[in-house]
């Protein structure tokens, strides 16, 4: 199997100039709530995947 590059750098700024467009014209609160609901849903998959996999160890 070969292994794939993966270009973090680029994929990073990517991803920050997404929701920096996104963001543009927000208020302050509604930043953190952007932020906070994204973070949100990374726990909740994190703990969908963790459950997942203690079930199949």
């Amino acid at each position: 199997m070969k292994a794939r590059r993966i270009r973090a750098v680029e994929m990073v700024r990517q991803i920050r100039d997404r929701q920096a467009r996104l963001l543009r014209n927000k208020t302050r609160a509604e930043v953190l709530a952007f932020f906070r609901a994204a973070g949100e849903e990374a726990m909740a998959d994190a703990r969908r995947r963790s459950r997942t996999r203690r079930k199949a160890g």
